[in-house]
């Protein structure tokens, strides 16, 4: 199969943006501290790293939306990783509240509802993934709310 070098860019720009994982965590992450960095950088294969959908989640005043937050887990990471998102703008909920993904699995859906009155804007939205053991991974999800229409 034959690719032009149009092809080959695009789809290099397409994995690019897909590719959105944040910082890792589990125990085999560690903080780097060099240079005032405060990453989390991996230093083994028991680590897992959060993935978000990597356009805006759009919704309307009161409306609900659905989205797939999932964990790209290292070969030695089997944990139950509990998630919590900060940052959630006023009049906008994100349920289940507590959701998790259990070990085995690599994705959870959540709901976002924008009430009536929640104010119409851009927002990002930090989501932390919690293991059992080691230290959190983070990611950002972006969301855009409109007025109704």
């Amino acid at each position: 199969m034959k690719m032009s070098f149009v092809s080959l860019v695009a789809l290099g720009l397409i994995a690019l943006v897909g590719c959105s994982k944040g910082q890792p965590g589990g125990p085999g992450a560690v903080t780097d501290n060099s240079s005032n960095n405060n990453r989390n950088v991996a230093s083994s294969d028991a680590t897992f790293t959060i993935s978000t959908p990597t356009l805006s989640t759009k919704v309307q005043q009161g409306e609900t939306k659905e989205a797939t937050v999932s964990i790209s887990r290292g070969k030695n990471f089997d944990q139950d990783v509990a998630l919590k998102f900060e940052g959630v703008p006023q009049g906008v909920t994100i349920t289940p509240a507590s959701p998790m993904v259990g070990r085995g699995d690599k994705e959870t859906k959540v709901s976002i509802m924008a009430a009536d009155d929640a104010t119409p804007g851009d927002y990002t939205i930090k989501v932390v993934g919690h293991p059992a053991t080691g230290v959190d991974a983070t990611n950002e999800m972006k969301i855009t709310v409109s007025k109704k229409s």
